[in-house]
């Protein structure tokens, strides 16, 4: 369960096209603090940021770009030591599950990934790190004034076991960065999948 960004009570549910203003990440705010703020009584300003900016303390675009090349020097950094003291890459062999899936008792299919590299995560990139877990739609969000993903995605997989495979990302460093995966169900208003977020083709 997460928490309103506002008043910090339990809320998961997205609401509204509110983003956070640092790295512009869908909002989650509460149902009140949304009323609130359309009403006038409650502003939403730019210091309500999303967990991980808060936690990490980014509060502007360029602390969250110093951070993100710092992040990708140090990943490059540290496999380049690894493949100069004779490392190889490990190889993945298909239809292997690497990790346990985590429960999904409502069976939700739809996920929201966060803080993914942006810089090296592609389609093919992300379904490789999916697999085994079977996806069939992704929406890339994209920063609205340069149209460039910013590294976090919403995704729909094939069933809800795939689902808890894909939760089981959750926590784990993926190209240098520590992802955050959540099942978020889509809400009642919303066209979900959306068009031409189809997957031609897999892994």
């Amino acid at each position: 369960m997460g928490k309103c960004e506002a008043c910090q009570k339990p809320w998961d549910m997205y609401r509204g096209k509110r983003r956070c203003p640092t790295c512009g990440v869908p909002s989650l705010i509460c149902r009140e603090c949304f009323e609130a703020d359309k009403a006038g009584t409650k502003k939403l300003g730019r210091e309500v940021r999303c967990d991980l900016c808060v936690t990490e303390d980014v509060r502007n675009k360029r602390q969250l770009r110093e951070r993100e090349e710092r992040e990708v020097k140090e990943y490059e950094q540290k496999l380049r030591q690894k493949m100069n003291n004779g490392y190889e890459l490990p190889v993945q062999k298909k239809h292997v599950i690497t990790r346990k899936p985590k429960p999904n008792p409502e069976r939700i299919t739809r996920l929201f990934l966060k803080n993914m590299c942006a810089r090296q995560t592609d389609e093919a990139k992300l379904l490789e790190i999916l697999h085994p877990a079977r996806a069939t739609h992704i929406q890339w969000l994209t920063d609205r004034n340069t149209g460039k993903f910013y590294g976090s995605a919403f995704i729909e997989v094939s069933t809800a076991e795939d689902a808890g495979s894909v939760l089981a990302l959750d926590g784990m460093f993926v190209l240098g960065r520590r992802i955050k995966v959540k099942y978020q169900r889509a809400d009642e208003k919303d066209i979900w999948p959306i068009p031409n977020t189809e997957i031609l083709a897999a892994i």
